[in-house]
């Protein structure tokens, strides 16, 4: 067999119910892998794509491999990876076909769960959404509004629920769970938080243009996420689920919280990203460059790993660059890499010099002022 004929033949499957993971991988080291394996090499399955639906009626596999497979697995979750194909079977027949999935080691999958995605009709939020439902999640989208964009690819589908919010607004994080559970009769699984301003003119610190209800911008980018995870395990529990700086400061201190609430809290910390946030003015004041930016899709992708990755655990803070990502550490954390921004050294000091313009410009004319 030549290596171009060589195609990779991947088995997920998860453990006979009562199954241990010891008795599993002896069974599978030294009983049924080699049986599996034997058969597959002489059905040419690893050789032949085209054969692997009708080695599947092979009388051999009915008869002493399937009988053999029902003694340590699951049958109702085996999915296959075959070359470029993802297929799941059921008795023994391709019942489904997908594109290959590119995420590896998927350990918890959004599949026929509920995710709650603040923000989810535009940017990250949204390329979130799709994501989500590629993964076969029910998807709840809280906005302030849609965008043509979401109301486009929403359309039809049952499986998307718009509830419109004000993130800002703490009843209507209620609102959000009665439409859940009116809908589908359960409350989220999985909550991607994306709703966020950024340095709006009608909220911004060197401004100041607030004078009565607080930082607008602090209630929708510090205080919302906070208050939905508190709001997240509280209705996890009910259900028996098992499922900034200020952010990052916030989950890094709920590492050790998930074996007393069996809620997984992550968040991403992603660089510059071309979104609608990136206004015309923060396009100049932040140096901003499309080329230079990450995707909303990139960052939603990563997002989809830190829910469903058991490699993620409770605390993780990921930063995300243009050179990659990094779990930041608890301690000594290093910046950023330079190469991260896409930038060199002399644009960065350039960047810096625009960053501040604009607060100098506040600080010149309050100075002014007092004279």
């Amino acid at each position: 067999m030549s290596t171009e004929s060589l195609i990779r033949v991947t088995v997920l499957v998860n453990r006979k119910p009562g199954t241990t993971e010891e008795e599993f991988s002896k069974y599978w080291a030294y009983k049924h892998g080699p049986l599996a394996t034997d058969w597959l090499k002489r059905n040419g399955i690893i050789k032949y794509v085209q054969d692997f639906e009708a080695a599947f009626l092979d009388p051999y596999y009915q008869e002493v491999i399937q009988p053999d497979e029902k003694e340590l697995i699951d049958m109702e979750s085996i999915a296959v990876t075959i070359g470029v194909e993802y297929v799941v079977i059921e008795e023994g027949e391709i019942v489904e076909r997908h594109a290959r999935n590119t995420m590896n080691s998927i350990d918890i999958p959004l599949k026929d769960k509920i995710i709650l995605i603040t923000g989810g009709a535009s940017g990250i939020g949204l390329c979130l959404t799709k994501q989500s439902h590629a993964a076969g999640a029910r998807v709840l989208v809280a906005d302030l509004r849609t965008t043509p964009e979401f109301d486009s690819f929403a359309a039809g589908k049952s499986n998307i629920l718009y509830v419109q919010s004000d993130v800002s607004h703490w009843p209507d994080f209620l609102k959000l769970f009665d439409a859940c559970e009116k809908k589908w009769n359960d409350v989220p699984d999985a909550y991607g938080i994306c709703a966020g301003l950024f340095e709006p003119s009608f909220s911004n610190f060197w401004d100041d243009p607030e004078e009565e209800k607080g930082y607008k911008q602090v209630d929708v980018n510090v205080s919302h996420p906070i208050k939905l995870t508190r709001l997240a395990i509280k209705k996890s529990l009910g259900r028996g689920k098992r499922a900034s700086h200020a952010i990052v400061g916030f989950v890094k201190s709920m590492k050790d919280s998930e074996p007393l609430t069996g809620v997984k809290i992550t968040t991403i910390c992603p660089g510059l990203v071309n979104t609608p946030l990136v206004t015309l003015d923060k396009r100049e004041q932040y140096s901003f460059h499309e080329n230079k930016a990450l995707t909303p899709h990139s960052v939603a992708k990563n997002m989809l790993e830190l829910i469903q990755k058991k490699e993620y655990g409770c605390g993780t803070v990921l930063e995300l660059s243009k050179a990659g990502t990094r779990v930041v550490p608890e301690w000594n954390i290093s910046p950023p890499s330079a190469e991260g921004t896409g930038q060199n050294e002399v644009e960065l000091a350039a960047g810096l010099e625009a960053l501040l313009a604009p607060i100098q410009a506040t600080l010149a004319r309050e100075k002014a002022a007092k004279l």
